[in-house]
């Protein structure tokens, strides 16, 4: 359990949690020569339960809010300090304000020197408190009046606090292994220890994690849990992890890295929020505005980019893009803090919905609806809600990274929602990442192959059928009028599956290099069928060696161009194969020449073979072979490489 301390400066934070746990969080000189806080100060004692309850003391001088809001990221009950000779004051108001943004849990009241003031002070102080926090989550939180240095009232302050640490309920780590980092610093004999409150998951000694946003990989040594030696470190609590690694530099590290396992290491420099406005902001936010982004321990420049308006006004909310100066760490449902850099003054706050945003088109009527879906932290509901009406699915490796699910958790995930799960190009590069589709849309995209296959036979019925990339172009077309956050990349892909599909169910014919349904048998003109019944029969004969042009026109008994010209329509319409211009095959023929390809490949020990390989067992003689494979070449059979080929389809 974490209790964080919060409240005006001098009204006694830092001597209360003296009080309470008998730790001076005041560790810098500068502190104690001033007797204000200005650094985030840590103790612990022990109320109960199992291990030692954390204590975060913060400053309370405004000029110090970037130090406070760095330690309260990760609280379960925040102590809220007020003096009663002087009542609630403005940055009790402001860390109120930053405790909600923030989710904190719950809130105990200290009123604080109550021995210096009247009964109608202390009524008075406690009535502007309540005030105050009415509006809040906060609101009804138990008051304590208390007095320090004379011991008044912190008997009952520490019974609740025991209360509440045995009602703490630890839920099990969920997620992968998340910590802010909020101090870096040297220890003789060990090296570099890094400290914070673990935000998700666990880490062992032994395991290898990774600064984020540095990328620099880390191997943790030991771990100090709430100030004990421990064997793990979990979510919930603060830790001190001695980390080590080949090229760890510690003086590149600093509050507001992050430690966390590998698959959590996802830098990205905007991020889509759900951004709520103070209601006592003093002015509305604007669009473009420049503003100060406090998330885990860090502090960060950015851009506000407003999704829905030109502006949001004191109490309003909102969906927003926030664009950084420079890359972060942040994944979905960060809470963060928005402060105005010039005024030095809270604005607002919000969550993080999706943390990996496509550049373009934010504000269109699809991103929207999608922002929606995301808004819900909930994984199984808000993947149903992509899914749904969703041609081009979701990217299911960005959106466990964005949910921050290990793999055991997206394997159950997947399970709960049984989504139709295919690797596809997600994006223009040909980055290859697994989608997820709704079943009712893939049986929509293997319905789209078919009529799309339909439409080619009706509107052409002397033609074989189409090439695979106008099949895909049409289908496509059916299924995704507009595209929407699927790069085109993407629905090729998808579509091309579904194909795929369809031909190893027997759904549609691959014949040659062209497509058709089973039934199918294109009509041509009764002297183009009769003619090109004549040449099947001589191409049929010669097995896997049909004769060149001359020779198919001699045994014909026509002129050489004359044939020419109706072969090349013939192969247009996929009737045949033109290999080269001086020789056509049938599509069966030239099957059966790719098989010949496919077994030599299997047979080699690297899946490579040669040309002389494949023209003894083809029989087929030299010139012909170098035909031959540089056609499969062509059609995307086998690929070339230094005098030898491997198949790649």
């Amino acid at each position: 359990m974490i209790i964080a301390t919060a409240g005006h400066v001098d009204h006694g934070k830092t001597s209360l949690v003296r009080a309470l746990t008998g730790i001076d969080t005041d560790r810098l000189d500068e502190e104690k020569r001033r007797g204000l806080t200005i650094d985030l100060g840590f103790a612990y004692t022990d109320l109960g339960g199992e291990g030692l309850t954390g204590f975060v003391d913060v400053p309370g001088h405004e000029r110090f809010v970037h130090n406070m809001v760095a330690g309260i990221s990760e609280i379960d009950l925040a102590l809220l300090v007020v003096a009663a000779d002087d009542g609630p004051m403005p940055q009790t108001r402001e860390h109120v304000s930053i405790l909600e943004l923030l989710g904190a849990k719950s809130m105990a009241v200290v009123l604080s020197k109550v021995a210096i003031v009247s009964a109608q002070q202390r009524a008075r102080a406690i009535a502007e408190i309540a005030a105050l926090l009415g509006p809040t989550r906060f609101a009804g939180a138990p008051v304590f009046e208390v007095d320090t240095p004379q011991g008044v009232g912190l008997d009952a302050l520490r019974d609740h606090l025991r209360q509440a640490r045995t009602a703490h309920a630890v839920s099990p780590p969920h997620g992968q292994f998340r910590m802010a980092i909020d101090r870096v610093f040297a220890v003789a004999g060990a090296g570099t220890v890094v400290t914070g409150a673990v935000i998700s998951g666990r880490a062992q000694a032994g395991d290898s994690l990774m600064v984020s946003t540095l990328g620099m990989p880390a191997r943790v040594r030991s771990i100090h849990a709430h100030n004990r030696p421990a064997q793990e470190a979990l979510a919930g609590q603060r830790c001190a992890l001695n980390i080590t690694g080949p090229d760890l530099r510690r003086e590149a590290i600093s509050r507001g890295h992050w430690l966390v396992a590998p698959g959590a290491h996802a830098p990205t420099a905007r991020v889509d929020v759900q951004l709520s406005i103070l209601s006592d902001a003093p002015r509305a936010l604007a669009h473009l505005a420049q503003v100060q982004v406090h998330l885990g321990a860090g502090t960060f420049n950015a851009r506000v980019n407003l999704l829905q308006a030109r502006s949001l006004a004191a109490g309003a909310q909102g969906l927003a893009r926030l664009i950084f100066d420079e890359p972060l760490a942040a994944l979905h449902a960060d809470r963060f803090v928005l402060r105005d850099p010039a005024a030095h003054r809270t604005l607002g706050g919000g969550r993080i919905i999706d943390p990996f945003p496509p550049e373009r088109g934010p504000r269109s009527a699809s991103r929207l609806i999608e922002l929606a879906a995301l808004s819900n932290d909930a994984p199984e509901e808000a993947l149903r809600a992509l899914l749904a009406d969703n041609p081009t699915g979701v990217v299911l490796d960005e959106f466990e990274r964005a949910r921050n699910l290990t793999a055991r958790e997206s394997d159950e995930l997947h399970q709960r929602v049984d989504p139709k799960i295919i690797q596809v190009s997600v994006s223009p590069s040909s980055r290859a990442g697994r989608v997820g589709l709704a079943q009712s849309q893939w049986l929509k995209w293997l319905d789209a192959i078919e009529q799309a296959l339909a439409h080619k036979h009706a509107a052409n019925p002397d033609i074989v059928g189409p090439i695979e990339s106008d099949l895909i172009r049409a289908a496509s077309a059916i299924r995704v009028q507009t595209p929407l956050r699927g790069s085109s990349a993407r629905i090729r892909s998808i579509a091309g599956t579904a194909l795929r599909s369809l031909i190893e169910q027997g759904q549609v014919v691959r014949q040659g290099a062209r497509l058709r349904k089973p039934g199918h048998r294109p009509t041509l003109a009764p002297a183009d069928q009769a003619l090109l019944d004549r040449v099947t029969t001589l191409l049929r004969d010669s097995a896997l060696r049909p004769p060149i042009v001359g020779e198919l026109a001699s045994g014909l008994g026509l002129e050489r161009a004359e044939l020419l010209t109706f072969l090349r329509e013939m192969a247009h319409k996929g009737h045949l194969l033109a290999i080269s211009q001086n020789r056509f095959f049938l599509p069966e023929t030239l099957a059966e020449l790719a098989d010949i390809a496919r077994e030599l490949a299997a047979k080699s020990v690297d899946g490579y073979f040669d040309a002389a390989a494949y023209r003894d067992a083809s029989g087929i003689g030299r010139n012909l072979t170098i035909d031959v494979l540089e056609f499969l070449d062509r059609a995307g059979i086998t690929r070339y490489a230094g005098e030898r080929r491997s198949i790649i389809g």
